[in-house]
This record gives C-alpha cells, sequence and structure tokens, in this order.
C-alpha cells in the first residue's frame, strides 16, 4: 500500500468522486443510510472510513495477492 502524498490524495480524490457523484451516476452520499451516519464528510470522518477500510479491506488484498 502506497502512503506518499501524491498517492494519498489521489485516493482522496477517488473517494470522493465515489461519495458525491456526478451529474450521471448518483453518489454514495446520497444512500439514506450514509446520511443517517454522517450528514457532511468532515475531515475526521474521511480519516475513521480510512482507518476501518484497511483493517477490514486490506487483509483481503494481501490474501488474494498469493
Amino acid at each position: 500500500m502506497l502512503t506518499d502524498d501524491a498517492s494519498l490524495q489521489k485516493a482522496r480524490s477517488k473517494f470522493l468522486q465515489a461519495y458525491e457523484g456526478n451529474m450521471m451516476v448518483c453518489g454514495e452520499g446520497d444512500d439514506v443510510w450514509y446520511q443517517r451516519l454522517w450528514r457532511t464528510l468532515e475531515p475526521e470522518y474521511f480519516d475513521a472510513i480510512t482507518q476501518e477500510a484497511q483493517r477490514y479491506l486490506l487483509p483481503l488484498f494481501k490474501y488474494n495477492q498469493s
């Protein structure tokens, strides 16, 4: 997993694109259940989401690399 600033900024940008959506596709932020968790995406929420994603998804990624 890359942890340099450029990679982290690119990952954050992709995350925000998926969360916010665009004119053609609704983002995950439009989901009513996500809105119950957080109304707006604050920096501390982004950090918590990132930590939990690493906790749950990184082991799966590592397992599938074998």
